[in-house]
């Protein structure tokens, strides 16, 4: 085969494949703050970086070499997704030059968003992305809802920033995740991890892990079932990955609070942090082996607790794996 012909055939597939710039593994990190669900209220996730110490009053980055890490669902609910959007990319440069970075990892919301299933974008919030496609909208249509799909697709300013994102990381021997690992994956490694969750919003590409009943951004595993259940499972996933721990969004505390269960081995930080879900402003932070809780109130510490933690109470989950798109009036959880 002449060699034109075959860069035609593999070209495609070897650039869907490669991997981005920026790695998916961190090392040397000396603080570590990491922040759960914003669903569209910047307001609450300005509010919880301050309180973090990491923006100030003109909400510019003064976290330094900090890692923030965010662990998902930025849009949908809340009607500030687009200016939730806008913080972070800001910050992700004002951080880097710092010295410090900012990971806001893909969740399912965000995926959702992506392949166009609207089903929990608020009619402010879609009409907040008119202005993103020259074409108006189709009468009978809500407003927006052509900006929102130019937004978010390959080439729009959101959907090109979002599919330059990772589903997962390790920040020293943290791992940070929206939904969670599970131990019967197909993929083993950081790299094959989030390629697989791309895949459904890389056109061309084949089903992937953004949608899967268990994939990283669904799974409930950890936070809802027995420990029993998964306990070899997550030791497994943990040493396949060079970690101590598993940190994650996406089942929401009932407390407000972030909990802890598996011995320490997971954290659950979506403690419901924008104004639809109570406004509990909370933060993880991680300085080497030390894990403190951040609230208005004050910093808490995490003492790894000698027995097996209590099941982690939770709201009203969403679906176990990812939904087909339904009408604007279906509002399921």
């Amino acid at each position: 085969m002449r060699p034109a012909l075959l860069c035609l055939l593999l070209c495609p597939v070897l650039l869907a494949a490669t991997p981005r710039a920026e790695p998916y593994s961190f090392q040397g990190v000396e603080r570590v703050v990491a922040v759960g669900d914003v669903h569209g209220d910047v307001g609450a996730l300005r509010d919880v970086l301050k309180m973090a110490g990491l923006l100030d009053a003109q909400d510019r980055w003064v976290g330094g070499k900090t890692h923030l890490v965010q662990t998902g669902d930025i849009p949908d609910r809340g009607e500030q997704t687009r200016e939730a959007y806008e913080l972070l990319m800001r910050l992700e440069v004002e951080a880097r030059k710092a010295g410090g970075r900012v990971h806001a990892l893909l969740g399912n919301h965000e995926v959702m968003n992506l392949v166009g299933d609207l089903r929990y974008v608020s009619p402010g919030e879609l009409a907040s992305f008119a202005d993103q496609s020259p074409t108006p909208d189709a009468p009978g249509t809500p407003k927006g809802a052509r900006g929102h799909q130019a937004a978010h697709g390959p080439e729009g300013r959101y959907g090109r920033w979002l599919r330059t994102h990772a589903a997962v990381v390790r920040i020293n021997d943290t791992l940070f995740v929206h939904g969670g690992i599970a131990p019967d994956l197909p993929v083993t490694t950081l790299e094959e991890l989030n390629r697989w969750v791309l895949q459904d919003v890389t056109p061309g590409q084949p089903p992937g892990g953004a949608s899967a009943r268990n994939g990283p951004l669904w799974f409930r595993g950890y936070a809802l079932d027995d420990e029993a259940t998964w306990d070899a499972g997550l030791t497994k996933v943990l040493g396949q990955l060079g970690a101590k721990r598993m940190v994650m969004g996406h089942t929401t505390t009932q407390d407000g609070r972030i909990r802890m269960r598996f011995g320490g081995r997971v954290l659950f930080i979506d403690t419901g942090l924008s104004t639809g879900y109570g406004r509990h402003l909370a933060a993880l932070e991680l300085r080497g082996d030390k894990l403190t809780a951040l609230y208005p109130e004050g910093r808490v510490p995490l003492l790894i607790p000698k027995a097996r933690a209590p099941s982690v109470s939770v709201q009203s989950p969403e679906p176990a794996a990812a939904p087909r798109p339904a009408s604007r009036g279906a509002k399921p959880r």
